[in-house]
């Protein structure tokens, strides 16, 4: 009987259905009962960080596991240089064009800065290099290449300069008639080799009196697109990167994208501009897809301030050439100068960092000409042209007030100042002279006019910065030499970079303007 009253408690009846389950650990001493949910935890934890990782690899395996490019339609972030060159092009909101943002790197100056010193030094400098001390140059355009053979000459129309005649020239810049310094101690013996540059240069100077080059007027001969492009075109530039930048070198292609012809690629092939999308949260991307870092290409970040800032300087001459060449393109369809935005985006909005350089050339340019304030103010602009003489007098103080209002901007003591600072100023020294002796070997001769003239005036600002100190540019000046060139071509180039950043704020609003037609087409919702 009592087995009989205990069977519905362990059965199916209803019984079971009111009672608790019974608890696994219910046997179990209280310090078991604690392990066994440890280890449970722990392994739920494992599980699901298995389960995040195996999801992860899934999404993205190249880039994860260094296999292979990223996937195309992985979602990346633009890098900060895409997204300075992003704002160089955009406005923001039908606001004001948007400035770059921020600080030019190895300066003490940030970009809206050096934009508001253009806006007050560009019309000074516009005026001042149409005046006739500072558009008349003397320029050695026919020394021999002395690295390679050439091939040849550029002989189109807009590559040939055309020379001023010498009664055009002052008679206190010409050439005396018997130069004694041509000519050794003994009467008819050789003539002796002129130096090509002095302890203190950074450059080949040519002294206009020593009888070498051609008379040349700049504002007849101004820098803009020749068609001069190619094979030749890219080895002047290849030789300078490659040779003289102490292994900081770019990277460089032969096709519309980088540096070479933006019309005719070096296989023959046609290359055609490479230009923006219309909307403008497609521009990022598209910068990125063309950008340096996308092709794993990058600058070394451990290379010495020195040999930066010279890499600095050559691509920021680079960028402003081709600036200008895009700025004042030749349109064989309409048979007009006109701005190229295209070219533009192929030669720089494809590269932030050479864009970035422009601002630093002319950062290093405004430091120089602070340091020789004095000294330019007290030079003798002298031509016989009464109203040229004028104006010079009357701009020369007004640009030099404007330049020293922008303050400290760049210190130069920060350079060489190391136990190793002796031994790389001269390499320094040597790498850009070597730039002004391979700009020899460029076949267009106003290429080479340009080339030249800028790479004396960054050679002059490199002169005042580096083989001076501040006391020099006081008093009497009786320890400095600069050539009147030096002092045409350090202000032709200081405005030929004020020339480039004004374009630059010309092509960021023909980009906008693409941007508001394209939103003007489109259908209203």
């Amino acid at each position: 009987m009592a087995r009989k009253r205990q069977l519905p408690a362990r059965g199916r009846g209803r019984a079971r259905t009111r009672a608790s389950p019974p608890s696994p650990d219910a046997d179990r001493p209280p310090a078991g009962r604690k392990r066994h949910w440890l280890w449970t935890v722990v392994r739920i934890g494992v599980l699901a960080a298995a389960a995040a990782a195996t999801a992860y690899l899934a999404r993205d395996p190249p880039r994860v596991l260094g296999l292979g490019p990223r996937a195309p339609d992985a979602a990346k972030a633009p890098s900060p240089n895409v997204g300075f060159m992003a704002q160089v092009l955009q406005k923001s909101r039908g606001q004001n064009i948007c400035k770059p943002e921020g600080y030019v790197s190895d300066t003490y100056t940030d970009f809206d800065g050096i934009e508001a010193l253009n806006h007050r030094v560009a019309g000074l400098l516009g005026r001042l290099v149409h005046t006739k001390f500072f558009r008349t140059l003397k320029v050695d355009l026919y020394k021999p290449c002395r690295f390679w053979r050439t091939e040849g000459s550029c002989f189109q129309r807009d590559c040939i300069v055309q020379p001023l005649d010498e009664s055009q020239v002052p008679a206190a810049w010409r050439a005396p008639t018997t130069d004694r310094n041509d000519f050794g101690p003994f009467l008819g013996s050789l003539p002796q080799r002129r130096l090509e540059h002095s302890a203190q240069d950074f450059s080949v100077v040519n002294d206009e009196r020593s009888g070498d080059g051609v008379w040349l007027d700049l504002v007849h001969n101004p820098e803009r697109f020749t068609g001069y492009a190619g094979a030749g075109a890219n080895a002047v530039w290849m030789s300078i990167y490659q040779d003289n930048c102490f292994g900081v070198a770019p990277f460089l292609q032969d096709t519309a994208g980088g540096w070479g012809s933006q019309l005719v690629n070096l296989d023959g092939k046609t290359m055609p501009f490479v230009l923006p999308p219309h909307k403008r949260r497609e521009l990022a991307p598209f910068l990125e897809s063309l950008a340096e870092e996308e092709r794993g290409v990058t600058l070394p970040t451990d290379v010495p301030l020195e040999y930066r800032v010279f890499y600095r300087v050559i691509s920021g001459l680079h960028a402003s050439v081709s600036t200008h060449i895009c700025a004042e393109y030749f349109n064989a369809t309409t048979d007009r100068w006109e701005p190229n935005l295209g070219c533009f985006i192929s030669r720089i909005g494809a590269f932030p960092d050479r864009l970035q350089n422009m601002y630093f050339n002319f950062v290093l340019l405004t430091r120089a000409i602070q340091k020789m304030a004095p000294y330019i103010a007290a030079y003798d602009y002298t031509t016989g042209g009464a109203g040229d003489d004028l104006a010079v007098k009357r701009l020369v103080p007004k640009m030099l007030r404007a330049v020293q209002r922008a303050g400290p901007v760049f210190d130069e003591r920060e350079l060489f100042s190391g136990p190793l600072g002796p031994a790389r100023k001269l390499e320094f020294k040597e790498s850009f002279r070597n730039v002004s002796r391979i700009l020899d070997c460029t076949g267009c001769e106003k290429c080479r006019l340009w080339g030249k003239t800028q790479a004396l005036g960054i050679g002059a600002a490199l002169k005042a910065l580096l083989s001076y100190p501040d006391r020099a540019f006081r008093g009497h000046f009786t320890t400095l030499d600069f050539k009147r060139n030096e002092i045409v071509a350090l202000i032709t180039t200081y405005y030929q970079f004020s020339r480039s950043l004004d374009a630059i704020e010309m092509f960021r609003g023909m980009y906008q303007d693409i941007v508001t037609d394209w939103r003007a087409a489109q259908p209203t919702p």
